[in-house]
């Protein structure tokens, strides 16, 4: 019997690339790959440092130029105005002054506290309507075969890739039609079915992927399918449906053209309630600045507290096994 005595890495050597063969070409590959991970770092970062450091700044070193890297002399001027806003307008004056005899006056009169409540509302709102329709369809969609099936899931596809925009002018209409213009509740049902077609494919994955064994299981107990979807499949998507939920609530928290089209401003919610700060000229950029970081604490609270529910719900359905 012949012996092949080929040198298996003799192709390999005929092919060699400096770049990821040799010592020198690592270092480079290294460097720049950390080079572009900096720009793109800074890219990503700097707003939102920028954004901090000019609500501690004052007014009046917001307008030198050239701007200051760091506060000069940091001030929470914009925050007390913001908080001085919010108790008038909210209200609250009267209360503030009885219990700390603190009188509240403040030229600007935008109320942050309802701006968050009302955001909260839609956000909770939606991502409770998606998740729930969501789940329910992928269920049906992963554990039924049935004509039109994939044309379907192409089309819940397809409707993620349309902007907002596209469909602002029938959507108008429809909630005009409705009555509905004006409210929460409008917003709710918009953000709740843009965010649906999501879940499915996020929860599908998941259903697709959970062990048969388990599910016959439980009609071996004489469970009905949905005693089985409510009982047995939904517990254990507890992850996926979190980050459904999580993905829902932060549309709705950031979306800003259909809540300043559908709501006038005692509705607002953050987003077109945060462009009410800017007023031309006579902008006060560290008040702005202060309301931003005010809003962004509920949700960061909220995501530093289940960021691990989070990841695990997107990986879910992501790898067999």
């Amino acid at each position: 019997m012949a012996t092949d005595n080929t040198d298996p890495t003799a192709e390999y050597r005929k092919n060699q690339s400096w770049l990821y063969d040799s010592k020198a070409g690592g270092y480079v590959r290294k460097t720049a790959i950390g080079l572009l991970t900096l720009v793109i770092g800074v890219f990503v970062l700097f707003p939102l440092y920028w954004m901090v450091v000019t609500a501690f700044k004052t007014t009046s070193e917001i307008q030198q130029i050239p701007p200051t890297v760091f506060p000069v002399n940091p001030s929470l001027e914009g925050f007390r105005l913001v908080i001085e806003s919010s108790i008038q307008a909210g209200g609250y004056a009267g209360l503030v002054n009885d219990l700390f005899g603190i009188t509240v006056t403040s030229a600007i009169d935008i109320n942050l506290l309802g701006l968050i409540i009302n955001s909260l509302k839609v956000a909770v709102g939606a991502g409770l309507i998606a998740v729930v329709l969501g789940t329910g369809a992928s269920y049906v969609l992963s554990r039924r075969e049935f004509r039109g099936k994939n044309l379907l899931m192409s089309l819940l596809l397809a409707s993620l890739m349309f902007p907002g925009t596209a469909i602002m002018v029938p959507e108008w209409e429809l909630i005009s039609t409705l009555g509905l213009f004006n409210t929460h509740l409008a917003l709710i049902l918009i953000y709740g079915a843009m965010t649906a077609p999501f879940v499915v494919w996020l929860m599908k994955g998941f259903f697709d992927d959970f062990p048969d064994s388990i599910i016959e299981a439980s009609q071996v107990d004489q469970c009905t399918p949905f005693e089985t979807f409510w009982y047995v499949l939904v517990p254990m998507a507890r992850n996926s449906l979190i980050a459904s939920f999580i993905f829902a609530f932060l549309l709705a928290w950031n979306e800003l053209v259909f809540a300043l089209t559908l709501l006038d401003n005692s509705k607002f919610t953050v987003p077109p309630g945060l462009l009410t700060f800017v007023q031309g000229f006579n902008t006060q950029w560290n008040v702005v600045a202060a309301a931003s970081i005010i809003v962004s604490i509920p949700v960061l609270a909220g995501l530093a507290y289940i960021q691990r529910y989070f990841v695990q719900g997107l990986t879910g359905g992501a790898i067999k096994g």
